[in-house]
């Protein structure tokens, strides 16, 4: 794919540039958690659901991704963050991926059932409001609010419309706390928080996620059928807190890749399933 000789292209310029930081720079990690807990949604909850349901998502997701960061580039130079400026020196690497990426998607889509089809191309109306409020209007948007609520329903999609248990709309929920506080962390590292509620949350980060892995070792003691999702969630949720402590030592990139794959508890829960479901 483009986004490998992207990758070989970018070696000389930051040859000290870590694989995580490389993953994050590719646009690459959003993607990946989104096809690890669609996968993982639709196991913990018996749902029968085909390979191409998860890549569709992640590819898609990465499309977004990429064209926003592409977008965010034409900025001021002073408000970039690594991930704008790699983008930017590769922008043409970058659309021939896009290119490539968008007829897989709709080839991927069409073997996705149609009712999860329907829900995901229904999504992407208010992406495209997203896009026009926050790049074309320059409107302030709390986009740490959109990322969470986005991510739960994408990935909760497949999950509700199969069986729609109140289990599986409690998980959903406490999922896109969790991408919040994901995207909190960021902003901790990055001083930018779009809102009041995530501006107190970056100031209270630590008590934050604490209380709210408490509330989702909670739903995994009281609701069994959640148990799997709530205890990747809770995982997800201590290591975020932990990376807080890492916050001196670690440079801002590093720290938004570490802040994702921090989000990629399922992989380790999963061999265990069986046991804890």
């Amino acid at each position: 794919m483009a986004t490998t000789a992207i990758a070989a292209q970018s070696t000389g310029r930051h040859a000290r540039r870590a694989p995580l930081e490389i993953w994050h720079l590719l646009s690459l990690d959003a993607p990946t958690v989104a096809a690890v807990w669609t996968a993982f949604f639709a196991a913990s909850f018996h749902v029968a659901l085909p390979w191409t349901a998860p890549v569709a998502l992640a590819l898609a997701v990465w499309i977004f991704y990429a064209a926003d960061r592409l977008s965010d580039s034409q900025h001021e130079a002073s408000s970039l963050e690594d991930r704008h400026r790699f983008h930017a020196r590769h922008a043409r690497g970058f659309f021939v991926a896009i290119g490539f990426a968008v007829p897989t998607v709709l080839a991927l889509l069409a073997e996705v059932p149609h009712t999860v089809r329907l829900a995901w191309l229904l999504l992407v109306l208010p992406l495209i409001a997203y896009a026009a409020a926050v790049h074309w209007l320059k409107l302030r948007v709390a986009k740490e609010w959109m990322v969470g609520l986005f991510f739960a329903v994408a990935i909760g999609a497949p999950s509700l419309l199969n069986n729609n248990h109140p289990a599986e709309w409690l998980c959903v929920a406490t999922f896109g706390v969790l991408c919040w506080l994901n995207c909190v962390r960021i902003a901790r590292s990055e001083s930018a928080a779009t809102d009041r509620a995530t501006a107190w949350a970056v100031n209270h980060f630590r008590g934050a996620t604490l209380a709210f892995a408490i509330t989702g070792a909670a739903i995994a003691v009281f609701v069994p059928q959640a148990r799997a999702v709530a205890l990747a969630i809770v995982t997800a949720a201590l290591l975020l807190r932990a990376l807080d402590l890492l916050e001196p030592r670690v440079s801002a990139v590093r720290m938004r890749a570490l802040a994702d794959a921090a989000l990629l508890t399922p992989l380790i829960l999963w061999p265990l399933m069986r046991y804890i479901q």
